[in-house]
């Protein structure tokens, strides 16, 4: 009898699992990497396996394409594991499949979805960019402090911090997964400044955000803008401030 397929994330449940089993549970395993280091035609990945209602002890096995097994570890509760491999660039996108399995002491196993690692790590566009601009004073002056981030996309992504004219002021490449986090002073008179996200498939820009000039008292803050096209003003001991975002 096989099990319906189900589908959350990356978690996909496979039928091999007795009958009896299938009427207490529904076993699934899920899989999900993050990308330690990036290098240029390489990625050190860390894939986490978890399949959270299989009775432990439970073998966990990291397999490649054509169910080559790549890696196995036993987990004797109820807790993920985690493989560390280094992922090269193959000419065949069909060789960066990877998958998780969950095998009980009985020998039932369960597979999680096929994760496609090139589409991931080498092929994948940018996209929502969020952005957050702040006024800070933090006692020693006013200060910018800017967030940005995109949801999902191939590494490597390099964030600016972008003027109007288009003058990059700020450039990072902060790890995969991790916000750009810029800092500057205001200027004396109003600016308009917008995040750019690039990585080797596209570009993405959040909306322009005016940022004012002038004083604020002591530990005030005012957010002058939220992700993408929205607007937030808020005030710590302060009122007055006129904020715009421009699309």
């Amino acid at each position: 009898m096989r099990l319906p397929g189900l589908l959350c994330l990356a978690v996909l449940a496979a039928s091999s699992f007795s009958e009896v089993q299938e009427e207490e549970i529904t076993p699934e395993v899920s899989i999900a990497y993050e990308v330690l280091e990036v290098f240029p035609k390489s990625r050190r990945v860390l894939i986490t396996c978890h399949a959270p209602q299989a009775p432990p002890p439970v073998t966990y096995s990291l397999c490649g394409t054509k169910n080559i097994k790549v890696a196995e570890k036993v987990v004797k509760t109820h807790e993920p594991t985690s493989f560390s491999l280094n992922i090269t660039l193959k000419s065949s996108p069909d060789l960066l499949t990877y998958f998780c399995r969950a095998a009980s002491t009985s020998g039932a196993h369960v597979d999680s979805a096929r994760l496609q690692m090139y589409w991931e790590l080498w092929s994948k566009p940018l996209s929502e960019l969020r952005a957050n601009f702040a006024l800070w004073d933090r006692g020693s002056g006013p200060r910018v402090e800017v967030s940005c981030q995109v949801s999902s996309g191939s590494p490597p992504i390099t964030y600016s911090l972008v003027g109007k004219d288009g003058q990059v002021h700020l450039r990072q490449r902060p790890r995969h997964g991790e916000p750009a986090n810029f800092s500057f002073l205001p200027s004396q008179t109003s600016d308009w400044f917008q995040c750019q996200a690039e990585n080797n498939i596209s570009v993405q820009h959040s909306a322009l955000t005016l940022v004012p000039p002038g004083e604020l008292p002591e530990a005030a803050a005012i957010v002058l803008a939220g992700s993408l096209a929205s607007i937030a003003a808020v005030t710590s001991g302060m009122l007055g401030w006129t904020l715009w975002t421009r699309s």
